[in-house]
């Protein structure tokens, strides 16, 4: 598996952007890569907002890069915080980008809530995405990974990413798939059949799927196991997820239009919003290939 070599990395003030630089600080020691912090000023702000207390905090970084002997480089600009973090993701072209997540919802979620939503909805290179919760020193490299499986090309690039993270014997990956098939799903000329039988046919259907979601070839030592769930797709997700104690769980992003990724109303979106363990968000778009993105991801403190 290639090394990465640089990571990008999104600070503000908040807790959870604390989170987020010890996860990429530790990514970039471990693969001796570069890190570039980016910093936003938003636009309703003078530059000079805070720029004492941003001084301060671009320094307390570099000291913990140095001690870590880890590369930084910092930017700053001023402008919408996701465009500014996606505009250096395409000059720059990182590995993966890392971004801590408020886990904000409803009206507070769309007025400044979204930024790692956004991040991951057009970024054309993985979006690691740590929620605000999420002790700082729990670091290590991720050794159960979950990964949703819808079996669109989104989900097919997320399997291919899970496998590759998974780079060890010790390692599991477990791919879930859920089957909503709740009455307004059932076509009319199969009712006499009964909800639950359809339901049952569905979830027979889904697990002879995920046996074929694996390659054949698959490069990876990792113990596979597979889940068909029935319910609501983010809460039985959210629910499994904690249950098997998996400690990263990997969404495809879709690729759509401008409208459907201002609205992000994805499975990757909604399980943000309330995961409780690290989110890659692998976009279905992209050149990289998932060896060489998921090299960044298997960190280590």
């Amino acid at each position: 598996m290639q090394q990465c070599s640089r990571v990008l990395v999104a600070v503000d003030f908040s807790k959870p952007s604390r989170g987020a630089f010890e996860y990429a600080l530790a990514l970039s020691q471990r693969h001796g890569a570069e890190l570039i912090v980016v910093q936003a000023v938003p636009r309703n702000q003078a530059f000079s907002w805070h720029a004492r207390e941003r001084l301060a905090l671009t320094a307390k970084l570099r000291r913990r890069a140095d001690v870590a002997n880890v590369e930084l480089r910092e930017r700053v600009q001023q402008g919408d915080p996701a465009e500014i973090i996606l505009l250096h993701a395409r000059s720059l072209r990182p590995d993966v980008i890392v971004a801590g997540t408020h886990q904000r919802r409803g009206i507070d979620r769309f007025s400044s809530g979204s930024v790692a939503e956004r991040v991951a909805a057009k970024a054309t290179v993985p979006a690691l995405l740590i929620p605000w919760h999420r002790h700082a020193a729990r670091t290590a490299p991720f050794s159960h990974v979950a990964v949703a499986v819808d079996f669109s090309p989104a989900s097919t690039r997320a399997v291919e990413q899970a496998l590759a993270i998974a780079s060890d014997a010790a390692d599991r990956v477990t791919l879930l798939h859920v089957v909503t098939g709740s009455a307004p799903d059932v076509p009319l000329f199969l009712h006499r059949y009964g909800i639950a039988e359809y339901q049952q046919q569905l979830k027979r259907d889904a697990w002879r799927r995920l046996q074929l979601a694996v390659p054949t070839e698959r490069q990876t030592p990792a113990a596979i196991h597979a889940r068909v769930l029935l319910g609501e797709t983010t809460t039985e997700i959210s629910r499994v997820v904690d249950s098997i104690g998996a400690d990263l769980l990997v969404v495809g992003v879709p690729k759509r239009g401008v409208v459907s990724r201002a609205l992000f109303g994805t499975t990757a979106a909604r399980v943000l919003r309330v995961s409780r363990i690290p989110v890659l968000a692998v976009p279905e778009i992209g050149t990289a290939s998932a060896q060489t993105e998921s090299a960044s991801l298997q960190s280590a403190a």
